[in-house]
Formats: structure tokens, sequence, C-alpha cells
């Protein structure tokens, strides 16, 4: 009796869900009969207190569930709305079985009732209901009755008349239950299995997170934890590598010292040190180990193009926080190789990075700057001076002391003799010393070298010899970058002579920016090099005797413009020790305004031109002026109303300089004089 009262309780405490309420429809499907009208224009009061119930209230006391748990009553009404999705979207897609199920309204969709108190689904409502009829059939399921029992205990119990109605609906039934069922099946796993990567994710999202957050607070004491944010980076699933590589720079930036570690000597390494001693040695050796591994991770990844993007960015990042640490070339070699990147977002990262390593020089002392340089000049090399001007753009942000270009002699001579009058005194005699004071002194300056070099090594700041002499190597290294590309774009030339119609960047990409480097680094220039500088130049330019045959150069007008201002400029900031005659690129330069198309060169470097080579001169020559105020007249006269408008200004200015020039405005032959329209 026990068990029975008990199982009755059970039965009593199971929830049972409601059915689900009718989809509500449009007031456009809504069909209103004429009697319904008729009824309603006759009986306002009726229609007035319809209006007033309150839907929401009167849904709310349908669906309820009373005497259970809110919490669980939600879990089942999720679960069955999860139950209905999935058998939707599995449901094969039939035409023909659609149209029926469209005809059959919800409302309609009732259950038949047998005579052993169960609900049984017509076949069209039970393949569209479906989730509706699951809390009958968890009834039925608690019984513990097969289909086939029930069917048979029917036979036995029920009329003939009833036994036939009863056993039809049976059968259809069991015929829709069991594809039913397999297709439920197929799809639970299929939820499952989405809902477990996304909880593996998040969990080990929460992991890296929970890593990251305890490295930051106490690096000394989880230094170890840095091994398994490495081994998250090895998982299958590509968020969790791109979430753990970005986890681990996050830690990287934060704990990497501002000094270099070095590796100990076997002397260090016998000698008997402290509980703290050893504990930072540990720190530092894990941390080397850790930081070499995720580089060489980072280093493997580049080359994978899902994770190409994230590599660079990490290695970018670490090179512009810390490069001074150690493993700094591997970064290096890899930023610059992917200064040509044809992927704009990750070349506009690379040489933002080289860019403040030049700028900011006081995290590396320097030092990197000069690698830079000579990964860069080697890069050029490898590929023949076929790279992105952004690759050797980038030197424009390096900054050199004035006096760099000046020898060691000359800076010898310029300093004041000192002390002229100690060096003439006699140097006084040392008392003879033993030989045990020798050695201990010995040992004294012995052990100041080296504590001095360890400073050196840890401090920031240079030496003023150490420093000039980077400087001299980076700039030996720039100006053999610039002329190996001007060597190459003459050797190109040569070989094309006959080529007409070349693109500005197509044969020579790196030439507009090594003369623009040129332009400004002209002034460091060493002397040895001008007259070579010259003639490679006035080679560029397109410049020919009268006696030599004329070829087509295969550089744009803009190109051939920019070499007559760098020898200008080059011209200009060594006129002491340069004697060079610049009429040819004079010459040149007035060639070329007649070559300048506006929809194919560049404007602002005709006008650029014209500016140095005619304005910012200190001698000036009439004849010459002259000669370009007719050049520009002239060309303004086959230009748009822009270009015209620029070359008329141009001319006015240059009548305004040279006053004698306006002599060309005057007519002899009666007709009036321009010449008093200049002011």
């Amino acid at each position: 009796m026990g068990e029975k009262s008990g199982s009755k309780k059970k039965k009593k405490d199971k929830v049972i869900l409601p059915p689900q309420l009718p989809p509500e429809l449009d007031d456009d499907e809504v069909v209103v009969s004429d009697e319904d009208v008729e009824f309603f224009t006759g009986n306002e009061g009726h229609a007035r207190a319809l209006a007033r119930l309150d839907r929401k209230s009167i849904d709310s006391y349908v669906t309820r569930v009373a005497h259970h748990d809110e919490d669980e009553v939600e879990r089942l009404y999720e679960e069955r709305e999860r139950r209905r999705k999935a058998a939707e979207a599995l449901r094969p897609k039939n035409k023909d079985q659609d149209d029926d199920d469209l005809e059959v309204d919800r409302v309609d969709a009732l259950p038949v009732k047998t005579l052993q108190g169960e609900l049984v689904y017509n076949n069209a409502k039970k393949a569209r209901f479906d989730d509706s009829s699951s809390g009958v059939e968890s009834k039925s399921e608690d019984k513990g009755a097969d289909a086939k029992q029930t069917i048979q205990k029917g036979e036995r119990k029920a009329k003939s008349k009833c036994k036939k109605g009863d056993g039809k609906l049976q059968n259809v039934q069991a015929q829709t239950e069991a594809p039913n069922g397999k297709l439920q099946s197929k799809v639970l796993e299929e939820v499952k299995e989405e809902l477990s990567a996304e909880e593996l994710f998040e969990k080990k999202k929460a992991q890296l997170a929970e890593i990251g957050m305890s490295m930051l607070e106490d690096p000394e004491s989880n230094i170890r934890s840095l091994n398994d944010m490495l081994n998250m980076c090895n998982d299958k699933d590509q968020k969790v590598v791109k979430l753990g590589l970005v986890s681990l720079l996050a830690v990287f930036r934060d704990i990497i010292p501002s000094y270099r570690i070095r590796q100990l000597t076997e002397k260090e390494l016998t000698v008997e040190v402290s509980k703290d001693v050893k504990k930072m040695r540990y720190y530092e050796y894990t941390l080397l180990r850790s930081y070499k591994t995720y580089l060489q991770k980072l280093i493997s990844l580049e080359k994978q193009p899902n994770f190409y993007t994230v590599a660079v960015r990490c290695m970018c990042t670490l090179l512009d926080t810390a490069p001074h640490f150690n493993f700094r070339e591997s970064i290096l070699a890899s930023v610059v190789k992917n200064l040509s990147s044809p992927d704009d977002a990750v070349r506009k990262m690379c040489c933002e990075t080289i860019r403040s390593l030049f700028v900011d020089e006081g995290k590396h002392r320097g030092e990197a700057t000069i690698e830079a340089v000579r990964l860069i000049a080697d890069h050029v090399k490898l590929n023949d001076c076929q790279l992105h001007p952004d690759s050797i753009e980038v030197f424009l942000s390096l900054r050199f002391d004035e006096d760099l270009g000046k020898d060691d002699s000359e800076e010898e001579k310029e300093k004041p003799k000192k002390n002229k009058r100690r060096q003439n005194q006699e140097v006084p005699k040392q008392l003879p010393v033993s030989d045990k004071k020798k050695a201990k002194q010995e040992l004294i300056s012995k052990a100041r070298e080296e504590v001095d070099a360890e400073l050196r090594a840890v401090s920031f700041t240079l030496d003023p010899k150490e420093r000039r002499r980077i400087q001299k190597e980076t700039l030996s290294a720039l100006f053999e970058t610039y002329f190996r590309i001007l060597k190459h774009s003459i050797s190109t030339s040569n070989s094309r002579g006959r080529v007409i119609n070349v693109s500005p960047d197509g044969s020579h990409p790196l030439l507009a920016p090594c003369l623009e480097g040129l332009g400004k680094f002209s002034h460091l220039i060493d002397l040895d090099f001008m007259g070579e500088l010259i003639a490679c130049l006035k080679k560029l330019s397109g410049y020919t005797d009268h006696h030599s045959e004329k070829h087509d150069s295969t550089l744009s007008v803009s190109e051939r413009l920019q070499c007559c201002i760098v020898a200008f400029k080059v011209w200009r900031s060594n006129l002491e020790a340069l004697n060079v005659d610049l009429q040819d690129f004079f010459v040149q330069l007035f060639n070329l305004i007649l070559e300048y198309r506006p929809d194919r060169d560049r404007g602002e470097v005709l006008a650029d031109a014209l500016k140095t080579l005619l304005w910012e001169g200190k001698q000036q020559d009439m004849i010459r002026a002259a000669a370009f105020i007719k050049r520009l007249a002239t060309i303004a006269l086959s230009f748009g109303s822009a270009e015209a408008i620029a070359a008329l200004i141009t001319l006015k200015h240059l009548l305004q300089k040279n006053s004698k020039c306006r002599n060309m405005l005057e007519n002899d032959s009666g007709g009036g004089s321009l010449s008093c329209l200049v002011a």
C-alpha cells in the first residue's frame, strides 16, 4: 500500500505543461462573415466587453503550472521549444505535405482519445505539432506500455465497433513515431555537439583569463603558468589559438624586464648563491624559454593565412614595446620581410613599427636602428630592387647629428687646446711599488672595468663615441641602399632604352623614395661620392649631348624632374667643396616642361623643381630666366584653365624677381605695353 501511495504521489508531483496557445494572426488574415458584422453592429455592448478583455492575464492564467518550481517549469518550456525547432529544421521539405499541413488550422488539430484514456494525434497534426503532444506522450511513457500492448488491451476491452477505429489510430501513431524518434535523436546529438563546443570555448576562455590575471598579479610565483598558456596555443580550435596568442602578448608586455637577460657563465653557475638569487635566476630562465617558444610559434603561424595578421601584429607590438629584450633579431627579420607585404594593413603596421624604432632610440640605444637598416638593405639587394616603395620610405624617419658629416681630424682641430702648461711640465717620478700592491691595484682596476662594462650594458644612454660610431654605420648602410637603387635604375634604363610609355612605378618602384631620401640627407653625403652621384643623376634625368644619339628614357617625367631637384640640393648643400656646373640640369628642366602632362605626371613635382632651381639659387641668370618665362607662356596656351593659371602665376613671380625681363612684354610696333601690368 505504501509503494502504491508513493507512486501516486510521484505522478501527482510530475510537471505537465499545458498545450501551446494557437498562433496569433494579423488583422488582414482574419475573415469576418456578414453574420458577425450584423451581430456586432446590433450589439455594440458585446463588442466593448470583448475589447476590454486583458489578453496577457488570460494567457498567463491558461499557461500557468500551479504548485511547482518556476525554474523547473521554465526549463521544460525551453526544452519543448528546442525540440520543436529541431524537428521543423529536419523535417523533409515536401510541397504537398506542407500544403496539407497548412490546410489544417491549429485550433482544429485536436487529438482522439482511446478507450484506455490515451490521446492519439492524426498523422498530419502529429508531424506539424509534435512538440505539443510531448507532454501527453510523456504521460503514456510513464505508464510503461508499448504501442502493441496498448492495442492488445484495447482489443480485449473495447466493443466490436470501436476495435477497428482504435486499431487504425494506433497503427498511425506507431508509423509516425518511428521516423520522428530517429530525427529527434540526430537533432539532439547535433545540438549537444554545438552546445558542448561553445561551452568548451567559454571554459578555455575563462581559463586563459584566470591564468593571465594570476600572472599579472604575481609573475614570479606563477611563472610556470606560461607553459599552460603556450599549450593552449596548440589547440585545434582557431579561435582558442588566436585568443591564446593575444593573451600571451598582454602578459609578456607587462612582465618583460627593462634589461636584457644574459646567459650565465660556467663560473657563475658553480658559485653558491642565496635563495632569492636562485629564485630570480629560475624566473629569468623560465621567462626567456617561454618567450623563445612564443616567438617560434608566431613565426610558424605567420606562414598560415588564417593566423598571418594576428602573428604579425603580435610581433610588431613586441618589437615596439620591448626592442631592448632578447631575440630582437628574429622579430626584426620577420617585420622587415613584411614591409613589402601585399596586405595593406600588415604593411602599414610594420612600417609604423620600424618608424617608431628610428624615432625613439632611447629604448634600444640605437642598436635596433642599425640592425633594421642593414636588414632592409639586404632585403632590397635580395629582391633586386623590386619591392613596395614603403620598404625604403621608412628611411625618411631616421635622425642624424648635424656634425656627422665632418671628419674626425676637423673636429680635433676645432677643439681648444687645454692644459698646455701642464703638458709641458715634467711628470713627477713615481715611487717604486711593491709586487703585492701592484697586484692589488691591477685587481681593483680590472673590477672597475667589469663594473663599468655592466653599467654601460644596462644603461640606455650611449657614450658619445659609441653613438657616433653607430650613426656612421647606419648612414653608410643607408647610402649603400640608395646608390644600389640608382645603379639598378641606370642599368634597366640602358637595357630598355627603346621602351616607350612605361608606367611611373612599373620598373623602378623604389626610385621615387630613393631620390626623396637623397634630397633630405644630401648634406651628409661624403665628398668622394659627389661626382659619381651627379653623373648618375644626369643619366637618370635623360640628359644627352647634342652630338650623342637621343634615346627614350624609361623613367617618367616626375622621376626625371626629381633627379634635377636632388642634383641641385646636393650642389647647394656642398657649395664650397663641390665645383659642378648645373647648366645641363637647367637645360633638361627646360625640355621636360614641354613633356609634362597634367593627367599623367605630378604637378607638385614640377612646381618644386621650378621653385628649387629658379628661386632658391643666389645667382640669377637673366637669359635663363627669360627662357623659362617664354616657355611657361607657351605651355599656358596649350593646357587647361587650372594649369594655365598656375603657369601664369609662376611667370608673374619670375618677372617680379627679374625686373629686366619685363622688356619682353614691350611692343615696339605701337600696339601698347604689357610691362606696366607687373607690379
